[in-house]
């Protein structure tokens, strides 16, 4: 309703602000850009104000993504205007996490990020990754995992330790990686075998190395 539409506005005045501010704004203008390409058949053309607005109210993985750009703000006022843009549009724990600080391109877009938790040490840009999925440390001594560019990560994957995903991969739903995935790859399973390479199918898989 236009009174539900008017709270929004008023509760998102705070993260606008920040967007503003922040020295993230190109890349946060981007994962808006993904966003709107998602769910464009969906949307009527909007100004960028609106549609953060928009994303902020629907999409709590959305605002952890958010929070992560921007970061923290130096200042009495930075910091005031950060809490009080927590408090009108809190951050959920069962949402998109990120460990900080994130090293992470723009375009990046999560799919309903519940049980999802990002820890690696560098995503490209135009990273896609759906629920349940986790980017991360193998044990306490290994090195998280570095992501290229355009890779698509399925439901419930699992990628953990000093491995390196090349640009324009696919890992599928459920994978587990612990090696490293040449570009244009399609890799499943667990562990990880590619099964496409350059588009074509692989006869007999072989881990991903």
């Amino acid at each position: 309703t236009s009174g539900d539409t008017m709270i929004a506005k008023l509760k998102a005045i705070p993260h606008i602000l920040l967007f503003k501010r922040s020295a993230n704004r190109n890349a946060i203008e981007k994962d808006m850009l993904r966003w709107f390409q998602v769910y464009k058949p969906r949307l009527k053309k909007q100004s960028s104000a609106d549609f953060l607005v928009w994303l902020l109210d629907s999409f709590p993985e959305f605002r952890n993504l958010f929070y992560a750009r921007i970061g923290v703000f130096s200042g009495i006022r930075g910091r005031a205007l950060v809490r009080i843009a927590r408090m009108f549009y809190p951050s959920p724990k069962v949402a998109l996490r990120f460990a900080e600080p994130i090293n992470i391109g723009p375009g990046f877009f999560a799919r309903a990020g519940f049980g999802t938790v990002i820890a690696a040490q560098r995503i490209g840009e135009n990273c896609w990754v759906n629920p349940g999925v986790a980017i991360g440390f193998r044990d306490d001594k290994s090195a998280p995992p570095t992501i290229g560019d355009n890779v698509y990560i399925g439901a419930g994957a699992k990628i953990l330790g000093p491995v390196t995903v090349g640009d324009h991969a696919v890992i599928g739903a459920n994978a587990v990686v612990t090696r490293d995935v040449p570009p244009n790859c399609t890799v499943a399973g667990m562990p990880a075998r590619i099964i496409r390479r350059d588009g074509v199918r692989v006869k007999e898989s072989r881990a991903a190395s």
